[in-house]
């Protein structure tokens, strides 16, 4: 469990989970070819933060800064949530209100239990 959050850290969880919420509402509520250029667009942003946060590299290679299996079960299951919502006559209200929901929590969820490794004084100079 996470009980000290630095701001690094907080931002990094923002950043993904803010993505990734905006990511289902337009899943969610636009037409083809929006919602696979939005995925292409969240893969690319979540791959960028990572570098920008330093957590992609040999010093963490097999644990990326991820969180447990829980977290990818909780973030699909807002993704298969968005996909039945594709095309229905309540996708206009219900995409932005999943992606709000998505992003809490989601937030939430890493900010508890999310990993985040710190550069080590031997690799900050």
């Amino acid at each position: 469990m996470n009980t000290t959050t630095e701001p690094a850290q907080r931002n990094y969880w923002l950043g993904l989970s803010a993505m990734y919420g905006l990511t289902l509402s337009v899943v969610a509520m636009a037409p083809w070819p929006w919602p696979l250029i939005m995925v292409a667009s969240f893969l690319l942003f979540a791959a960028l933060q990572a570098m920008h946060y330093r957590q992609l590299g040999r010093h963490i290679q097999g644990k990326l800064a991820t969180a447990n299996p829980g977290g990818a079960a909780l973030t699909g299951t807002f993704g298969l949530g968005a996909i039945l919502l594709q095309g229905s006559p309540i996708a206009l209200w219900a995409g932005p209100l999943l992606g709000l929901i998505t992003f809490i929590g989601t937030y939430l969820y890493l900010h508890k239990y999310g990993r985040f490794h710190k550069a080590s004084s031997a690799t900050t100079n």
